[in-house]
């Protein structure tokens, strides 16, 4: 004949201690009592809770630092693009001006 024995762990606010033979979760007065296979598997939950969050949290640095270049990028863009426009008003103005004296002017 086959015995398993284990001991449940009661959890409080400030120790943790040893108590007798358990088999489910129970609380009273305001301490709760776990087995300790209940108490191991809420170790794995939240273990494996904790790597999702860890790894979401990666991902999520990942995206931040690309959206940083992105932005990065396409304010240079943006400020190339203002130069080229000044650079088209003024020749706008030149031709304007060129166009009311009928004098050719060469661009470069």
């Amino acid at each position: 004949m086959l015995l398993f024995v284990y001991y449940s762990i009661a959890l409080d606010s400030t120790d943790i201690s040893t108590l007798g033979k358990g088999k489910a979760f129970a609380s009273t007065s305001g301490v709760e009592v776990y087995s300790k296979e209940a108490l191991d598997d809420e170790i794995r939950r939240l273990t494996t809770a904790n790597v999702q969050l860890v790894t979401d949290k990666i991902k999520t640095e990942k995206v931040r630092i690309n959206l940083k270049t992105n932005k990065a990028r396409l304010l240079g863009e943006k400020n190339s693009l203002v130069v080229k426009r000044e650079k088209l008003r003024t020749e706008i103005v030149a031709l304007n001006v060129a166009g009311s004296s009928n004098v050719p002017i060469r661009g470069h």
